[in-house]
């Protein structure tokens, strides 16, 4: 954690005097004086209207709409981070045009390589160039002579609350910080995915499955980042929620409003609460105000149950103006903001010890162990199916000449056997790893719910094989390279064994 947070320190000060430079501030691209559509429906009500912009961060064009209020002199001005995905500036209009219409500009755009914004779309830890652009906003918006330069605000929701803070947590230009459905906590996904597999009726064993193989991914996307490091395979320790320290959330001093659906299941809530509130005392940070909406899902909807893609109902009564309120507390009032103030309670999900007991097999589990396994089962299992369709395929052949064959050899045939059976075994579970992976859809067809079933077949084959092949007598002809491949034969069997258990395809069905 600490390595995180000077990570974070470190890379502020490394890209500060560059981010001013690689900022280039466009003019507004239809000019103050042409106002968007938009404008024109809700503008004429609101007392705001509507301008197409562009800024850009290092070379990438991001375009947005700037809802400004009509107002004589300098307003404020609010910029708004998406939450993940590919998403444009269209789900933050709402919010924005309240923002506008209580007198705060507000700044939605569409995130690199979405709509008309330039950049490969990506979505992934640490975020930097999503934070980058987020903060190439906030110096966009400095420069207007129609924003007060010193008034200028960062709302987000759910990774758009991570990016937030991290952008606060750089820059002192940010005034005030206003999340939805921030996590600030360890677990997030686990929490996510039990949501999510109840959502579609999915069994825990399958849960397992997801949450093993998302571990894996995770793992790999470090190493091609970071590069292989033997730390990755020690079990890692996962402080109590209100010892948490988050690595951005540790450094922001500035004004916080925390708001969260009390029927959040995307984020354990009473896990973030308690994480924000220790990583805002790490900071010193006493202004902070937490609200809890009760019967209101992730996004701060009205919501029955808060099921994951369920629909919803609009923003609960004064929660809008509970942001804009916070903001001018911000902005002109500062003597209102509120200090160590919470609304609302949701209690703790007590996801932390089942996330703790993956760590126990975390050496076996890693996703360099797990994909030098596939690896080694793929060729080798391939290996004996395509010499078993070989021989069989020459046999068939040499039948029709009439040809008397010599007596086969028995173990040889059985392995190949057995190993096309846990080729097979292999395929389809990978196919079923990757519908179950999906993050917004996971599926199993009912014929991979069985896969267990062939699963249990392969080990019990695959456990006698091995008995017959190291009770079997060799020749003392055997050549060194027969040696090398009946080792390596036999290891791929003992290993395959507990990779079976492991993934949980021991049974009748998942």
């Amino acid at each position: 954690m600490a390595d995180l947070v000077s990570r974070i320190g470190s890379s502020w000060r490394r890209h500060l005097p560059t981010l001013a430079a690689a900022i280039p501030v466009a003019a507004f691209v239809l000019g103050m004086a042409g106002p968007a559509a938009r404008a024109d429906e809700t503008g004429a009500e609101s007392g705001f209207d509507e301008h197409r912009v562009e800024f850009h961060n290092q070379g990438v064009k991001l375009a947005g709409s700037l809802l400004l209020p009509r107002s004589e002199g300098p307003v404020p001005a609010v910029v708004f981070v998406h939450g993940a995905g590919p998403q444009t500036r269209e789900p933050y209009r709402e919010v924005g045009a309240y923002f506008a219409s209580q007198g705060i500009a507000a700044l939605i755009y569409d995130k690199r390589g979405t709509g008309q914004s330039g950049g490969a779309y990506e979505s992934y830890e640490p975020y930097e160039n999503l934070v980058n652009d987020a903060l190439s906003a906030v110096a966009f918006l400095k420069q207007l002579r129609e924003i007060a330069p010193s008034q200028v605000g960062i709302w987000g929701l759910s990774q758009g609350a991570y990016i937030s803070a991290a952008a606060a947590s750089r820059s002192k230009d940010i005034k005030f910080i206003i999340v939805v459905g921030a996590d600030v906590a360890d677990g997030m996904m686990f929490y996510y995915r039990d949501n999510l597999f109840r959502r579609y009726g999915l069994s825990d064993t399958l849960r397992d499955v997801a949450e093993k193989l998302y571990l894996v991914d995770q793992d790999l996307q470090r190493t091609f980042q970071d590069g292989f490091r033997l730390s990755s395979f020690a079990p890692r320790s996962y402080p109590p929620p209100d010892e948490y320290v988050h690595p951005a959330w540790g450094h922001v001093n500035q004004p916080v409003l925390a708001m969260w659906g009390q029927l959040d299941q995307h984020v354990p809530v009473g896990e973030s609460v308690a994480g924000l509130k220790n990583s805002l005392a790490q900071a010193n940070n006493e202004n902070w105000t937490i609200i809890i909406l009760p019967q209101t899902n992730h996004d701060l909807k009205i919501s029955e149950t808060g099921a994951l893609q369920s629909k919803s109902r609009g923003y609960p009564p004064g929660a809008l103006q509970t942001m804009t309120d916070g903001a001018w507390s911000a902005i002109d009032r500062p003597s209102e903001i509120g200090k160590l103030k919470q609304e609302g309670v949701a209690p703790e999900s007590g996801i932390l010890p089942r996330l703790s007991s993956y760590e126990s097999l975390r050496w076996y589990g890693n996703g360099t162990v797990q994909a030098a396994l596939w690896i080694l089962f793929l060729v080798s299992f391939i290996a004996n199916t395509i010499g078993g369709a070989w021989c069989c395929s020459t046999r068939l052949f040499r039948r029709r000449q009439s040809v008397a064959l010599p007596a086969s050899n028995r173990v040889v045939n059985l392995k190949r056997a057995i190993g096309a059976l846990n080729f097979l075994i292999l395929v389809t579970f990978s196919i079923a790893a990757l519908l179950v992976l999906d993050q917004l859809h996971p599926s199993c067809p009912t014929v991979l719910l069985f896969v267990p079933l062939l699963g249990t077949v392969s080990t019990l084959a695959t456990v006698a094989l091995l008995i017959v092949l190291v009770s079997t007598r060799h020749d003392q002809g055997w050549t060194a390279a027969r040696r090398i491949r009946f080792s390596l034969d036999v290891l791929c069997l003992v290993l395959f064994v507990p990779y079976m258990f492991y993934w949980n395809l021991i049974g009748f069905r998942f």
